[in-house]
């Protein structure tokens, strides 16, 4: 008998948890200074795509600086929750999948992906990368963050893929090695971000002075690439 395939996660998990999810993740220095650090990778903003924005604690970032911010994703209760936070402003909301996004190509100048791909199993992280890239503009920026398959957490026994040990709410987690994630993305600068046990004020610092070599070396809690599509034709 063949072994199980394991599934991406799923829209269910994400509904459960929007209610309760700003309240986790607002006192979790490592996640703030991730998304604010991906976020920044961005500015000057334009026309911006939040994808997988969950209850929107990155797309506020993003209404700071963007003309029009887009946040799609495929829980739509998350989506409540956000367009609760946000009734004004220059935001459009879209319920949908990152693996299929309705929308044209080079649509976008600029493309946020924060703590989206490692729910994806790799056959769906290769779907959304393409999609990613399609609907950005030519010389359009991306800024994609993503748990980080640390050395710290592989001699702490964490799983590299699959149901988190010790957490029953989410259902899949795929943890990145930096190679892993520059090969969805060659040309992007990959750096670490995300170091408990550091002051909140030195976590960003950390990254922007050490961040590429920190992600080669494995630490990190986080990983971020950034970079451009090419101006060449996929």
């Amino acid at each position: 008998m063949s072994e199980t395939q394991p599934e991406s996660s799923h829209a269910a998990t994400w509904d459960a948890m929007a209610q309760g999810y700003d309240a986790e993740r607002s006192s979790d220095p490592v996640y703030l200074a991730c998304i604010a650090e991906a976020v920044n990778d961005l500015q000057p903003a334009g026309v911006v795509l939040d994808c997988g924005c969950g209850t929107g604690l990155a797309t506020g970032l993003l209404l700071q600086h963007a003309t029009q911010v887009h946040a799609l994703d495929f829980s739509a209760t998350s989506l409540e929750q956000l367009q609760r936070k946000f009734p004004d402003g220059p935001l459009l909301t879209a319920h949908g999948d990152v693996r299929k996004l309705p929308y044209p190509d080079a649509y976008f100048d600029r493309v946020l992906v924060a703590n989206v791909l490692q729910h994806l199993t790799p056959p769906d992280q290769r779907l959304a990368v393409a999609e990613i890239l399609r609907v950005l503009k030519p010389g359009g920026r991306y800024s994609v963050s993503v748990h980080h398959f640390s050395r710290k957490k592989q001699r702490a026994g964490w799983k590299k893929a699959g149901k988190p040990g010790g957490r029953t709410d989410i259902d899949y987690i795929f943890r990145y090695s930096r190679d892993e994630l520059a090969a969805h993305f060659p040309t992007a600068k990959v750096r670490a971000i995300g170091f408990y046990g550091w002051p909140s004020r030195l976590q960003i610092p950390i990254t922007r002075l050490a961040g590429r070599l920190l992600a080669r070396m494995g630490r990190g809690h986080m990983l971020c690439a950034s970079g451009k599509r090419s101006l060449k034709p996929d």
